[in-house]
Parts: C-alpha cells; structure tokens; sequence
C-alpha cells in the first residue's frame, strides 16, 4: 500500500508539472524571408535560409575589391527581419561569420572596415562584438571573421515584432594605386538559435 501511495502521489506529481513545464516553452524568433540591401557590394546578393528559419546564408558574387583595375573600394549593408514573439522577451546571441579571400603583395593593405550592426525598429538593444580585418601583404589567404550580437528585445505588440537586423561593413585597399591586389567578402552566415526567455 505504501508504494501504490507513493506511486499516486508521484503520477499527480508529474501531472501537475507538466502543464507548468509547457507554459515555460516560448515560441522561438524566426527569419521572416525578408531581406534587403544597399550597396554597390551587394549587387546580385541571395540569401537561403534553414529549415527552421533560424539560420540565414548570404551570399554576394560581386561584393570584392581589386588594383589596378577596380572598383578599389566598396560597400555592402545586408538587412536580414527577424520574427520575435509579441509581448515576450527573448535574450540571445546571435553569430554572424563573415568569409572571403585575400590577395595582396608587400606593400598593400587590405582593409575590412565599419563593420557594425543595429536593428530597427529598437524594441530593446542589442550588444555586438564584430571586429575589423586588416591585411598587409604578403598575404594571400581565405579569412573568416567572427561576430558576437547579445540582444535582449521584447515587441510591445504586432506592430513592433518584425525586427530588421543590418550587417554593415566596407571594403578597400591601400593605397589605391598599388601595384595589385584583391580583397572579396564571399559569404555571410546569421545564425540566431541561441535563444533564451528572459
């Protein structure tokens, strides 16, 4: 009898837990599908996303810079939306990878600059860590640069829940009457699926 007590009480137990258990669970933030960019760079850009919208792969055929011939300076701002639940606060990080090629002789400097990020419309903040290139040649190597976005956002209601991310960097090289050189950014992978509540 003492077991058949224990076991009703830990089946009511369990009972009692799961709907609590349930309540915790939050609809995570998704990839809407949209996207935009601004930039000479960022012509002919396509971004593929997973199978749950949690990671978003950029890529850019034309976002590259060379000498002699040019263009020996560029831009690219790449704006990824963001789905996140209304009236939810939901903290993260999110990664951002950057990859590319570089090529440049002795006395060339490839530079990988402004490199930022912000989101509108601003629900809460975000923190980002997205640090700079700079080669001087010799080099001639594929590099990845790694990003750290902390954010921490909670949409006050539908009209504020669509998040626009934007990734901002510039390409150059110097000096821009070098002899050669080349400096590309291939790929740029988001990937927001570390995801907690608040």
């Amino acid at each position: 009898m003492k077991y058949l007590a224990a076991s009703t009480l830990l089946l009511k137990a369990t009972a009692l837990a799961g709907p609590i258990l349930e309540a915790r669970q939050q609809t995570p933030a998704v990839f809407t599908g949209v996207s935009s960019f601004r930039g000479q760079g960022c012509e002919g850009a396509t971004v593929t996303y997973d199978s749950i919208n949690q990671v978003a792969t950029v890529t850019y055929p034309n976002y590259g810079v060379v000498i002699p011939s040019g263009p020996r300076e560029e831009s690219c701002s790449t704006t990824l939306q963001v789905r996140f639940p209304v009236g939810q606060c939901t903290s993260g990080t999110a990664f951002g990878t950057a990859t590319g090629t570089v090529n440049v002789p002795s006395g060339v400097t490839a530079f990988f600059s402004a490199r930022d990020y912000a989101i509108q419309p601003t629900i809460g903040q975000i923190t980002d860590v997205s640090p700079n290139g700079q080669w001087a040649g010799p080099r001639s190597e594929d590099y990845t640069l790694q990003d750290n976005i902390g954010f921490t956002l909670t949409p006050p209601n539908a009209q504020n829940n669509l998040v626009n991310f934007t990734v901002f960097g510039d390409l150059s090289l110097q000096p821009q009457n070098g002899p050669v050189g080349s400096l590309t950014n291939r790929q740029f992978v988001f990937d927001i699926r570390t995801q907690i509540p608040c």
